[in-house]
């Protein structure tokens, strides 16, 4: 009994993550709290059900890559409110997208996921897809405030007087900055190979996503969004043909994409002008510059997270501000701004993290030959070279968690299986 009531409660987190921005939207407007808040309050809830029923009275399973993120998280605490002085307060522990991963990644690894559920979940994904597509190129042609949080019309980079700039969140604003790539793409490429492996047709699937990150006007998720190519070539026998296929097929694809968005009205060539080639990707150069300038003062320890700690309260760090002289809003490389504001503990523990957790879902694709959940979460480290993002509270990068955990037990079981037919059979013979 207490397990079915432990399994239905995290059946109803998924479906939730799945179905994120209309959530956000009903929490946002009626709850007024943020899609984010509401769900790390309810994973508190999900991680005492781990370890009140435990199911099957099986041992918590507490892997090493959630350990690594947990000392990332206690050095991040330790980092805000001790060396740099900051009163804490019990909002941070509900507030923190580091702790709602980890406690999300504790919950998906303690509890099985059954096929009917894993079945619905890509089915509504398939729907969602679809509806990121269509809003999008409904904010590009018709109004960018479509369906978006308000104050990230208000705040955000949005300009409703140059359409061909305005960075658009699609419906995923409301449940997240960074979900309309974290929240989309790893979807995307999941979507695309669960039905690549069932013979489907995908290639207006990968051509709706490719419009869809081009339209968002960030490069970083336009190259996520480029990964899904790399589902066609694991799942070919002949991978160097594959290759040259797509060699053609690629450059196909974007010039119907080109067509496509001009027929509707989509200032394409402009849009690539202004965004994809956009000289702001210098400010990744700066970084380098400032970062080694900055770095050396504090190595081991970290600068502190001045303007983007959780107790942040906007505070500037001047010594950045002053080496990066307007050319950029902050070190804008991930892993650089790291090792800048966490030193080389917090960076040892965070890349530890990544190190253990890519080692793990790795292994799991070649096993399974499944690799969706891999790429989607791939996406993750890739972007932290041009952008500064450390938390994995994103619905996309969870719900890829989830299938990776679905694909490895269901092989698991499988091999279980076909041993003890096999040791019957001897037994037999």
């Amino acid at each position: 009994m207490n397990n079915n009531i432990a399994i239905n409660y995290y059946k109803i987190l998924i479906f939730l993550f799945v179905i994120a921005p209309f959530v956000g939207y009903v929490t946002n407007n009626y709850l007024h709290m943020d899609f984010n808040r509401v769900m790390q309050l309810l994973s508190y809830i999900g991680v005492f059900f781990v370890m009140i029923f435990r199911y099957d009275n099986n041992p918590i399973r507490f892997p090493k890559y959630i350990l690594f993120l947990l000392l990332f998280i206690i050095y991040t605490f330790f980092s805000t409110f001790i060396l740099m002085d900051r009163e804490f307060k019990m909002m941070y522990l509900f507030s923190n997208g580091l702790i709602g991963a980890l406690n999300f990644m504790i919950i998906i690894e303690n509890f099985p996921v059954h096929k009917k559920f894993f079945e619905n979940t890509v089915l509504i994904n398939k729907a969602m897809v679809v509806i990121a597509f269509i809003v999008i190129m409904l904010q590009q042609i018709i109004d960018p405030g479509l369906f978006v949080l308000p104050d990230e019309v208000k705040f955000g980079n949005m300009d409703a007087s140059n359409l061909n700039e305005s960075r658009l969140p699609s419906i995923y604003s409301w449940a997240g900055d960074f979900s309309k790539g974290f929240g989309f793409i790893p979807i995307f490429i999941i979507v695309v190979e669960y039905l690549y492996k069932r013979k489907k047709r995908i290639f207006l699937w990968i051509f709706i996503g490719l419009i869809y990150a081009f339209l968002t006007k960030s490069r970083w998720i336009m190259v996520n969004a480029l990964l899904v190519f790399t589902i066609l070539i694991v799942h070919n026998e002949n991978k160097t043909r594959q290759f040259l296929k797509l060699l053609l097929l690629v450059p196909i694809m974007f010039i119907a994409a080109y067509f496509v968005m001009d027929k509707v009205g989509i200032e394409t060539e402009e849009i690539f002008t202004n965004r994809v080639k956009s000289k702001t990707a210098d400010s990744r150069l700066v970084a380098f510059e400032v970062f080694n300038k900055l770095y050396w003062e504090s190595p081991v320890l970290g600068a502190g997270d001045s303007k983007y700690g959780m107790g942040g309260e906007g505070k500037q760090d001047y010594k950045l501000r002053i080496a990066l002289a307007g050319r950029s809003s902050q070190i804008h490389v991930g892993y650089l701004a790291l090792l800048h504001r966490y030193g080389l503990i917090g960076g040892f523990f965070f890349m530890g993290f990544l190190y253990l957790l890519f080692k793990k879902i790795y292994i799991n694709a070649k096993k399974t030959n499944l690799w969706g959940p891999f790429l989607g979460i791939l996406g993750f480290a890739l972007a932290n070279l041009t952008l500064v993002y450390f938390s994995f509270f994103e619905m996309g990068l969870l719900y890829a968690l989830m299938v990776d955990k679905y694909y490895i037990d269901t092989f698991n079981l499988s091999e279980n299986k076909t041993n003890k037919t096999m040791k019957t059979s001897q037994i037999e013979n």
